[in-house]
């Protein structure tokens, strides 16, 4: 609500997700744990320690140390039948080389997620998704509906093909993986988004299984994908250039003349955030669009 802690930062989002989903955690701690009570300042900060730091097992030591990133993902997990909890290396790790680990493992999680949970931008690559009326509609008419985003090698719709890509989506809303500024897949699958969290590609290993990606992907999908992404950035109340170039440049400079004063204005540095999600998020739409306008994909003998 307006006043409150983090409103501004919300607006600020202009409507993009998670708008709308960003006090889910509070939500729920207020009624599972706190018999839906208003929740104190104290119990805030705990939950958001909680929330940040935690594993699934809870609040490990030395786990809440290692920063989160997929493309540089150098660990893996492990339980044992006693509960304990080992992070294990899964490349050789040099010397002072950071220690990463994964919030978002397999594109179970979405960049989106990431963002709602712990309050940062990831590295690439993103997972960036979203929905719109059109979409709402073909779920709430086929639950099924995104099967038939792809066709395999021998024309099958559903399936593997002879190396074992599957062809199952990862979910039913739009959604596009960003591996670097002009590289993106549209629509992937849980078979490509696997590697996220679990292990590394190069760049042109990135780049060849997006294209056999995008040449078993409809192009009719792929054009309701380039329509959503250019119907809401024109919804927008800003541009990419007026976010980039001028709000938050401007929003920047504010903080750091308040804090070379020695005061740290943690509003303002929340809003800082929301407005760099924001302008990643504008930027995975244009580079969606854009992708759908220049890459090759399977189109229908019906659409010809």
């Amino acid at each position: 609500r307006e006043g409150q802690p983090g409103s501004r930062a919300i607006k600020e989002l202009q409507g993009l997700p998670p708008a709308g989903q960003t006090h889910r955690h509070i939500n729920w701690f207020t009624t599972a744990c706190n018999n839906s009570q208003e929740v104190t300042s104290i119990q805030f900060k705990a939950l958001m320690m909680f929330v940040t730091r935690a594993c699934d097992l809870g609040l490990v030591p030395l786990y809440d140390l290692a920063n989160h990133h997929n493309g540089l993902i150098n660990t893996r997990l492990a339980t044992d039948d006693e509960g304990g909890l080992s992070m294990i290396a899964s490349t050789a790790i040099e010397a002072n080389e950071p220690i990463y680990n994964t919030y978002a493992r397999g594109g179970g999680g979405s960049t989106v997620d990431v963002f709602n949970s712990y309050g940062f931008v990831e590295d690439y690559p993103q997972l960036w998704r979203w929905s719109d009326v059109d979409m709402t509609r073909l779920v709430e008419e086929d639950p099924n509906h995104a099967f038939g985003r792809y066709v395999g090698p021998n024309g099958d719709d559903q399936g593997v093909d002879g190396e074992g890509r599957g062809f199952e989506p990862n979910s039913h809303h739009y959604e596009v993986l960003v591996v670097s500024p002009t590289l993106a897949a549209l629509h992937p699958t849980k078979s490509l988004l696997q590697v996220l969290g679990n292990w590394r590609r190069s760049i042109d290993e990135w780049k060849a299984e997006i294209e056999y990606h995008h040449a078993t992907l409809r192009q009719s999908h792929v054009n309701a994908m380039h329509d959503s992404a250019i119907t809401v950035l024109s919804e927008l109340p800003t541009t990419i250039a007026e976010d980039a170039m001028t709000i938050l440049p401007n929003e920047r400079r504010l903080f750091e003349k308040m804090k070379k004063k020695g005061r740290v204005d943690q509003s303002k540095a929340d809003t800082i955030q929301a407005i760099e999600y924001r302008l990643a998020f504008k930027k995975a739409l244009k580079l969606a669009a854009d992708v759908a306008e220049s890459d090759k994909f399977f189109v229908d003998s019906e659409e010809l």
